[in-house]
């Protein structure tokens, strides 16, 4: 009787989940976009990562990496005073990620989805939360993700020399 009602209950808590997230693969934690565009805020500079380019490649492997697995949505969004601070900030790294195509991080959650654009602070402000927000045309998200790490990307720009702190 208890085999019973788990096979019953578990489908029914995932399809209220997935109707409430509008989102059938909420629970899938794979993120595997990909991007037409990457740019690096470096500390006021913008270096633009040639799609096609070996950083390009290892940055859209890192940024899927750190999307992938569990995330926590918290209500901190992204307004646009902060997005233009993290353009052009002499203090700030700040990696922007642009897609094709309106895309979804699968999650739990409704909020953040629909998003064409994934902003990672990486060095200023709130880059040692690892927070990740997200962008529609020029409207931000509802919320932000906070990733494991942020790290590996810091370290890859590092160690290639794509961005150096001044």
């Amino acid at each position: 009787m208890i085999g019973m009602a788990i096979l019953m209950i578990v489908p029914l808590v995932y399809l209220i989940i997935a109707l409430n997230t509008g989102d059938l693969l909420w629970a899938s934690p794979v993120f595997d976009a990909q991007p037409q565009a990457i740019v690096i805020h470096c500390f006021g500079q913008d270096v633009v990562v040639e799609p096609g380019s070996e950083h390009f490649t290892a940055l859209t492997e890192r940024v899927n990496e750190s999307l992938s697995g569990r995330k926590r949505w918290d209500s901190l969004s992204l307004s646009d005073e902060t997005y233009q601070d993290y353009q052009d900030h002499p203090d700030m790294m700040v990696l922007e990620v642009t897609y094709p195509a309106v895309l979804r991080v699968h999650s739990p959650y409704k909020f953040f989805s629909n998003v064409d654009r994934i902003i990672i602070p990486l060095v200023g402000r709130h880059a040692q939360t690892n927070a990740v927000f997200g962008r529609w045309l020029e409207n931000p998200a509802a919320g932000s993700f906070h990733v494991r790490s942020t790290a590996p990307l810091v370290e890859y720009l590092s160690s290639q020399g794509l961005c150096k702190q001044p």
